[in-house]
């Protein structure tokens, strides 16, 4: 036990004291348990007089003693009371020589007392009394006696605690029972079935039922859930129980004799000391009242926000602390981005958006504008602000509760109309002042007549004017022209003031020249009844139409004539004439009613896929209107009115008076072409084939006029051959001199079957010889394609196809499937090796681990222990140097399996630095790294640990005595980790680091003390490139060496499993080569017990050597039985007639293999789960895999380490008697 000081305050003491209700305990159970104490006290310590005592404010009481019968002490006369200042065990041999104690020697109550030995008595941090010893004669007390004494303190305490604790729960029960009654809950427990226990006396008041009625019916047959939106609360409890996990405000409904109530539930488990679920305790309240309020208020409070939802108008409500309790959906909208559903605070928002420019008028002056928008609400009227680009009236009003509502409304319509009506009248004023200007520079003489047909204003000194102006302002319309002519005008002017639109009227007149003109005259009505009259001479204008009405008629009986289509539009875009043949051409039928609407919707000029339209500013009449350039026989298609698709081959140029006028037109001429164009397209096409087909397939073509004796060679056929086009004649030399010699004579019979059979492809490979000397791979078919009268052929024509690529692929699988078959002899021969070598090897080493654990651990020189150690040294070597040759075969072939995984390097390093640092010291090396605590990486742990004892046991083999070993490990810019071992060796030469990743080279050190295999390295490097990294070494003679590993960095580490599922042998790290250590700690055999049952093990094994090593291993193990059998059957029948708790099988057994074996033993229902172990030199990893697949608990490779299975098989005997089956013969 630790104790900590007395506390000071005497009052807490005492306090603790009285709470136990021990002082007042004579007679009861608990005085009769401490008596005991006191007795057994007496005879440990063969003393007269022990005492259990109590320390009181003035006295000191036994609360159990043997031998004098001592009444209450003053804590003056008593020696207990030294202990309370100064709380150790305290030992006095006489009293009487004791001065502490030398003032209790008249105390006759201790008279005949004269040794003395106590000790405190500890509860929850308190001395509450002693436990002590007397002697009637001087005595040494002993370490045994004081042990006794702490031990009846330590007892004497847990039973004062144990006081304490009951009075403690007693008053908390009594505090929450009287709880219950005076509050709203009534207390509950249940079993783990959900059936009550007890139910508090709570129930009664708040429900009318009696508690007792409750016990034993489950809570489900007593509360329902409710069809509301609490019904989540009661899937929450189901989850909760179902987990034995907490669980809070479960709503429910149950039924009482006043009424069916709801109530809120809260739960918690009862755990027993292994953390198993015994039930729950927990509360109950009756919220009837309580969620009917909520729930009205809840719909009241959703109607109110729902009804300031559809405000047209934004609308906030903070609370006294300007904190946001509702926006409604005009406000969020209106805020746009800068609304952001976690910002809640209201000024902040407001110093956000001012400060954002969101209010123009507070720039320059932000913090004046926050200080007056944020006290508005003490301003009785609303302000019109600026926001962004939207005018707000604002107004807020503050609540009887202190909190507030914030109004805006959108007024930027209200303002923008208010302004377009200012904007307008302006507008109305400055139009009146234009058009009275435009009138009066009109070059055409107007008048404006009022309602009664009287002149009221007019052109003042116009030359056409027959009359005076000032004095015709009030005469009738008409008063100073020839009777005829007036009488028209008012005619017209009263039509179109009858109408109310403007009307047109054409006269004959005679001016002051006497010479008649043609007038037209626009009569338009306007406000107020008046008329604007306007009157133009347009005798020119007139006469031209004339001319251009016969030159019309001349054109028409031409367009009419001609085959090819004519179209004319104006300036603008109408149409103006169409002649049959564009109508034919187009698919537009004849007497359309609307010329320009006909030929914009009927047919479409399109792109080259006839299918997009064309854009209309890219039209040839289009583009010279737009350039002013002809354009000549452009050929495009067209889908006609009836859809269908044609070719137009059209020229488009402007039309001219003269050359020196503008154009007033243009006009396209176009015919149709569409069977010109598909008699080109097909013959096209059929070329295109042809030659797409050829090129497509990458052939070349040759055609063989045989009579004549030429041959026609394609391009591609040459090019195929490397030459130019002009490069090769046509003579057939051309071709049959390139043949490879030895395919000359199939060439030759192929040729010969033209001439003899002449029917069908002909089809032949050979080899043809490229420009650069080497061959092609050629396919060559052919077959006669003409013959003479007498059937005689007269034409071949063939084709090349070069098929080296093919022929390449064919070689190339050949050799991967030779490769790959290479490989599997090779990983074969390498599994053989390592059983063939293992296999004795295990009795090698096994019988010198025998014979060395027999010598013991002297370290005398014994010339027999140092051979023993050099078999294990070469022994070890070997082992070594075969699971290195696995491991670089598993590398090369690419098998290696990786469980990439984050990986805290801190945690690795330490654990590989402690099993390396017992080989530095032994060289008195030292180790420091310097590894930064989030330096992690992405690795296979297994590869990784491998990566690190390789290289770090390198540091150190090939260090100097008394050297160091710097580590360091840092993250770099890049997100990966760079590892750094840094040694004071004797470095390497350049010409030796160029040599050192080669197989087995020991870089001169193969007869040095160093053991290695040259291996290391290499397998070191290659793990570390597949996991992503490199491994750089720099090293200089004298310098050290220093090796760089960088490897892809990792952000989070994940759980460890460090629970391997399939057992392997443990090693350790020897100081001379960092292979395992198969003597590290010899196990030590447990003495037999008649009571504790030998752990029988069978062993299946052909070979009697290996046998025999495993018996005398075992041999000195009595709690250990060994039975051997040689093949399957024997150890069925031995584990039948006697079923072992352990099974040892090897993998290679005569007629059944140890899988088969185990396989077989599973059936027996003793040994349905009994450990077993594969014990095999078969070390390749799809070994062990296949044990782990198979059942096997672990994996002993030969050589076996003989302490490790030792150790291994009496840990299991140790834990016979709980785990052993309960199958015996």
């Amino acid at each position: 036990m630790t104790f900590s000081a007395v506390h000071p305050d005497e009052a807490e003491r005492l306090a603790l004291l009285h709470s136990t209700h021990l002082l007042q305990a004579q007679g009861s159970e608990s005085a009769q348990a401490f008596q005991a104490l006191a007795r057994m006290l007496s005879r440990l310590l063969q003393v007269p007089t022990t005492a259990i005592n109590l320390i009181d404010s003035h006295r000191v009481q036994a609360l159990a003693r043997t031998g004098l019968n001592l009444p209450p002490l003053a804590r003056s006369d008593a020696p207990c009371t030294h202990l309370l200042q100064t709380p150790q065990p305290v030992c006095v041999r006489d009293l009487r020589d004791d001065s502490r104690f030398q003032h209790l020697a008249a105390n006759t109550a201790l008279q005949g007392m004269v040794a003395y030995a106590g000790v405190p008595l500890w509860v929850d941090g308190q001395v509450l009394g002693t436990v002590c010893a007397f002697d009637a004669q001087a005595r040494d007390w002993s370490d045994e006696a004081l042990a006794h004494l702490q031990d009846v303190a330590t007892a004497a305490s847990a039973m004062l605690l144990g006081a304490v604790t009951a009075h403690r729960a007693q008053h908390a029960e009594e505090r929450v029972r009287t709880a219950s009654l005076a509050g709203s809950d009534w207390l509950w427990e249940t079993d783990v079935n959900g059936q009550l226990t007890w139910v508090s006396a709570g129930l009664l008041q708040h429900t009318g039922l009696e508690p007792e009625t409750e016990i034993g019916m489950k809570v489900t047959s007593v509360i329902s859930p409710r069809d509301d939106d609490t019904r989540a609360s009661w899937d929450s409890y189901q989850q909760a129980r179902a987990r034995h996990a907490p669980f809070q405000d479960l709503i429910a409904d149950r039924n009482t004799p006043r009424g069916r109530i709801t109530v809120s539930i809260s739960g918690t488990p009862i755990l027993d000391a292994q953390g198993e679920c015994q039930g729950y305790r927990g509360a109950s309240r009756d919220i009837t009242r309580q969620l009917s309020a909520e729930q009205a208020a809840r719909r009241a409070d959703q109607l109110l926000r729902k009804a300031i939802e559809t405000f047209h108008m934004s609308v906030v409500i903070t609370d006294r602390e300007g904190m946001i309790v509702l926006a409604n959906r005009h406000w969020r909208q209106s805020m746009g981005a800068a609304y952001e559903p976690g910002q809640k605070h209201w000024p902040s928002i407001l110093r956000q958006l001012t400060l954002s420019g969101d209010y123009p008028e507070a720039v320059g002056r932000e913090e004046e504008f926050l200080h007056w928008r944020l006290g508005l609400h003490h301003q009785d009227r609303a302000h019109e602000i600026r926001f962004r680009d939207r005018w707000l009236l604002v107004r807020d009003e503050t609540l009887d509760d202190g909190s507030t509502v914030h109004f805006a409304m959108d007024v930027t319509q209200t303002r923008e109309n208010a302004e377009l009506l200012t904007t307008q009248r302006q507008a109305l004023h400055d139009s009146e002042a234009r058009l009275s200007a435009v009138l009066r520079a009109l070059p055409d003489l107007w008048f404006v007549i009022d309602a009664d047909d009287r002149y009221v204003d007019g052109h003042m000194d116009h030359p056409q004017l027959l009359g005076e102006m000032p004095k015709m302002i009030g005469q009738l319309m008409g008063a100073h022209l020839p009777d005829d002519i007036g009488q028209r005008q008012r005619d017209a002017v009263a039509l179109a003031r009858a109408s109310g639109q403007p009307r047109t009227l054409n006269y004959d007149l005679r001016g002051h020249d006497q010479v008649l003109r043609h007038f037209e005259a626009r009569i338009t009505p306007m406000p107020a009844g008046q008329l604007l009259y306007l009157t133009a001479d347009i005798t020119e204008r007139k006469n031209a139409a004339e001319k251009l009405r016969v030159s019309e008629e001349l054109y028409r009986s031409v367009a009419a004539t001609i085959s090819d289509g004519l179209i004319i539009i104006d300036l603008d875009g109408r149409v103006v004439a169409l002649n049959p043949a564009a109508c034919r051409i187009l698919g537009l039928p004849a007497g359309l009613p609307s010329l320009n609407e006909a030929v914009g919707s009927a047919f479409d000029l399109l792109e080259d896929d006839l299918v997009t339209p064309l854009p209309r500013e890219r039209w040839p009449l289009s583009e010279t209107m737009r350039t002013g350039l002809r354009v000549t026989d452009r050929v495009v298609p067209a889908r006609r009115a009836d859809h269908e698709i044609v070719w137009l081959q059209m020229s488009a140029n402007l039309i001219r008076v003269d050359r020196d006028t503008p154009p007033f037109a243009a006009m396209a001429t176009f015919r149709d072409i569409t069977r010109e164009r598909l008699t080109v397209q097909d013959l096209a096409l059929s070329e295109e084939r042809w030659k797409f087909a050829l090129e497509g397939a990458g052939d070349g073509v040759w055609d063989w006029d045989m009579p004549s004796g030429c041959m026609y060679y394609s391009t591609r056929w040459k090019q195929m051959l490397g030459y130019e086009d002009h490069e090769i004649t046509d003579t057939p030399e051309e071709y049959f001199l390139r043949v490879h010699p030895e395919d000359r004579d199939a060439v030759a019979h192929s040729t010969m079957r033209f001439v003899t059979e002449s029917v069908g492809v002909q089809q032949v490979e050979f080899r043809l010889r490229h420009r650069q000397g080497h061959y092609l791979h050629i396919l060559s078919r052919g077959k006669v394609v003409s013959h003479s009268r007498d059937g005689k052929p007269l034409r071949v024509v063939g084709t090349h196809s070069d098929i080296s690529v093919l022929k390449q692929a064919e070689q190339a699988e050949r050799q991967r499937e030779f490769a790959e078959a290479a490989s599997a002899a090779k990983s074969e021969f390498l599994s053989r090796m390592s059983h063939e070598i293992r296999t004795p090897l295990n009795a090698i080493t096994g019988f010198a681990q025998l014979m060395r654990l027999q010598m013991g651990q002297g370290s005398g020189d014994n010339p027999l222990r140092n051979y023993i150690e050099q078999i294990l040294h070469a022994g070890r070597h070997l082992s070594g140097l075969v699971n290195d040759v696995l491991d670089l075969q598993q590398v090369e072939a690419g098998i290696v399996k990786l469980k990439p995984e984050p990986i805290t390097l801190a945690d690795e390093l330490v654990q590989c630095l402690s099993m390396l640092l017992p080989m530095a010291e032994q060289r008195e090396i030292s180790m420091s790294s310097y590894i930064e605590p989030d330096a992690t990486v992405l690795a296979d742990r297994q590869r990784l640990r491998q990566v690190l004892m390789n290289i770090g046991s390198n540091a150190i083999k090939y260090n100097r005595d008394g050297g160091s070993v710097v580590v360091r490990a840092e993250r770099q810019a890049d997100d990966t980790v760079l590892l750094s071992l840094q040694d004071t060796g004797t470095g390497m030469t350049a010409a030796q680091l160029a040599r050192l990743y080669q197989p087995f080279e020991r870089l001169g050190r193969e007869t040095s003390s160093v053991a290695g295999t040259g291996l290391g390295l290499i397998i070191t490097r290659s793990l570390v490139e597949s996991m992503g990294g490199h491994m750089d070494i720099v090293s200089q003679p004298g310098a050290g060496t220093r090796v760089s590993v960088t490897l892809p960095g990792a952000h989070t580490v994940g759980p460890q499993d460090e629970v391997a599922e399939l057992r392997e042998t443990p090693a350790a790290v020897t100081p001379e080569d960092g292979s395992p250590d198969w003597m590290t700690v010899p196990a030590t055999p447990m003495s037999a017990s008649a009571d504790l049952p030998a752990l029988r093990v069978l062993y299946v094994e052909d070979n009697r050597i290996n046998a025999l090593l495993f018996a005398e291993a075992l041999r000195p193990y009595a709690e250990i039985a060994l039975d051997i059998a040689e093949d399957g059957d024997i150890a069925m029948s031995m584990a039948r007639e006697n079923p072992p708790h352990v099974l040892v099988l090897d993998a290679h057994l005569p007629g059944m293999s140890g899988f088969e074996v185990l396989e077989a033993m599973r059936q027996l229902p003793p040994l349905a789960d009994a450990p077993a172990f594969m014990c095999s030199a078969d070390a390749m990893p799809e070994d062990l895999a296949r044990a782990k697949q198979a059942g096997f608990t672990g994996y002993w490779t030969k050589p076996i380490d003989i302490v490790a299975v030792t150790t291994e098989l009496c840990r299991l005997a140790q834990t016979l008697p709980r785990v052993a089956h309960n199958a015996t013969p």
